[in-house]
């Protein structure tokens, strides 16, 4: 009878575990339930969500409604710990020499501590403003997981574009210095 009981609590034990990592799955797949990233896809143009987050370099912070008619932004959500994130932060390094009169661009660190942070902007000589999202809220508001995600909005605050292959960059650069 013991070896028994042992069996189904160990069953019970395995089916609650199971349970778990279904939720879990569950939630990683619908982190963007409601994003920006989903509204593009469904060929909509969201107002950009907007932000009020602590900049990296400790000068104050930048409020993304504030910016709104001022310049077209591109944002680049990334994390220290994210290996494709150095390139395309590279990428729009770049953009940025020939954009950042015309186009605002602003890095989101998110999902991350913001030491590692500032280090690795330092390493990769990114020097675009970036704002801290340790808890990722802002990131779920526009798609959630996977970074880097990289979005385009207009000088009128609605987001055009989700970078999806390096091929869009130009494009939608062009598009969004021209609003």
């Amino acid at each position: 009878m013991a070896r028994s009981a042992r069996l189904t609590a160990q069953a019970l034990a395995v089916a609650v575990v199971v349970g778990l990592l279904a939720l879990l799955v569950w939630r990683v797949a619908h982190d963007d339930n409601n994003g920006v990233s989903q509204a593009l896809d469904a060929g909509r143009h969201p107002t950009a969500p907007t932000f009020d987050l602590e900049r990296l370099d400790g000068r104050g912070s930048i409020d993304l409604a504030s910016l709104r008619g001022k310049k077209p932004m591109v944002l680049d959500f990334w994390a220290s710990w994210c290996v494709p994130c150095i390139h395309e932060s590279k990428r729009l390094e770049a953009a940025q020499k020939e954009y950042g009169d015309r186009v605002a661009f602003i890095g989101v660190d998110t999902k991350d501590f913001s030491s590692d942070a500032r280090q690795w902007q330092k390493k990769h000589g990114i020097t675009y403003p970036s704002v801290h999202d340790g808890s990722g809220s802002v990131l779920s508001k526009w798609g959630g997981l996977p970074i880097p995600r990289i979005f385009f909005v207009a000088r009128s605050g609605r987001v055009v574009g989700e970078l999806i292959v390096e091929e869009d960059l130009p494009r939608y650069l062009r598009q969004i210095a021209a609003s």
